[in-house]
């Protein structure tokens, strides 16, 4: 679900972001072996996966031993955080809408150990890369973001990649579906009205991970620097790796 390459991207070097390499996607859903041969015909060789351990555990990645997955479980924005939330804020979908905005400052404001992990691994490894979470926009949209940013992509075309997951569901009512046995405990049918603005990609969400970022450190450049360790080399390291 969710899973597209982040190339061809301008950068600010007049390069542009290599297709074969970075990837980011939401939970993957092998039907057989034909499934596992496209997803390795990719090339990925590392998965950073944002997802929690409730939602590993229920959905396990069936990748096999060639490629590294490097687990960051995040809580904030996992299915069953969303839901907790969703529950305190109020079951209408301004609730909805609230509590989305609410998670990107907290995944601003408390997982950055996480994403400065996985940009840590990304200076000691080879080949290409998928972020994911489960549904590859929120907790893996920012990591996505993040990395364009790194590479030097301005943040139009930034919002414009992150805004794809909008339109990206191939199968969206499995995604609803994922909410399905949290209203069936409340004794409620699900509510696609609620659930659409969660699973939804919007401007506002990123803008408020953005704000967050530039009010803690002055600028996205500082923050990156001193919360994510990018200095200069890094970049340049990280640009000669995945740009062309």
């Amino acid at each position: 679900m969710n899973l597209r390459h982040m190339g061809g991207y301008d950068t600010d070097d007049a390069r542009k972001t290599h297709e074969t390499l970075l990837y980011r996607s939401g939970f993957l859903h092998f039907m057989g072996d034909g499934d596992v041969a496209k997803f390795e015909s990719l090339g990925i060789s590392t998965i950073y996966d944002f997802r929690s351990p409730m939602e590993r555990l229920k959905n396990d990645l069936q990748v096999g031993n060639s490629v590294e997955v490097v687990e960051l479980g995040m809580l904030v924005a996992s299915v069953e955080n969303l839901w907790q939330m969703l529950m305190k804020e109020g079951l209408n979908p301004e609730g909805a809408e609230k509590i989305m905005a609410d998670r990107y400052r907290e995944l601003a404001e408390e997982e950055v150990p996480g994403y400065r992990k996985m940009f840590d691994h990304m200076m000691e490894s080879e080949g290409g890369i998928l972020v994911m979470c489960s549904f590859g926009k929120d907790r893996a949209g920012i990591a996505s973001a993040l990395l364009l940013s790194a590479l030097g992509v301005k943040e139009e075309q930034i919002e414009q990649d992150y805004l794809l997951s909008s339109n990206a569901y191939a199968n969206k009512a499995l995604a609803i579906g994922k909410f399905e046995q949290f209203f069936n405990a409340e004794g409620l049918p699900v509510d696609e009205s609620i659930v659409v603005p969660i699973l939804d990609a919007r401007t506002q969400y990123l803008a408020t991970a953005w704000q967050v970022m530039r009010e803690k450190s002055g600028s996205l450049g500082n923050f990156m620097r001193e919360e994510l360790g990018l200095d200069q080399a890094a970049r340049t390291h990280l640009q000669k790796r995945f740009t062309l």
